[in-house]
């Protein structure tokens, strides 16, 4: 079981596992930004580095605390609810890329099925021509 160490004012604290940190998060006890790392490991990242998904809101613990600060007991599982996306962080790099993406797709689309569509236009009118030419008068 994976566990990990928080630096919380300066000192180090832990080793925590996920559902602590989950919780710890939920708590607001440690942010995206607060020092974390494995237990073993040497260097220090953030937890929103190990724990992505946290800063979404998208993970509720099923831990509650107990009379301990730091003791946790497990609780039944959450109703599923409906989310509403209120706001998308996407950096405008990433944006711009896809952007590019959709507009390279519409390319092919475009050589690939105009020049059908402009054959079977042609078809069309052409049998619509020679259905009218023998019905004009000469």
């Amino acid at each position: 079981m994976k566990s990990y160490l928080v630096k919380l004012s300066g000192r180090e604290e832990g080793p925590y596992s996920d559902a602590q940190i989950t919780q710890m998060f939920a708590n607001r006890e440690v942010d995206r930004d607060t020092p974390c790392r494995r237990d073993g490991a040497r260097d220090w990242r953030t937890v929103d580095e190990y724990f992505p998904t946290l800063k979404y809101g998208t993970e509720q613990p099923n831990v509650v605390p107990a009379t301990s600060p730091r003791a946790l007991v497990v609780a039944p599982a959450l109703p599923l609810t409906q989310v509403k996306i209120a706001d998308v962080d996407v950096p405008f790099p990433s944006v711009l890329k896809m952007a590019f993406k959709i507009a390279g797709a519409w390319v092919i689309v475009g050589v690939c099925f105009v020049p059908i569509f402009v054959i079977l236009w042609f078809l069309l009118f052409a049998g619509i021509l020679s259905f009218f030419a023998g019905h004009l008068p000469r």
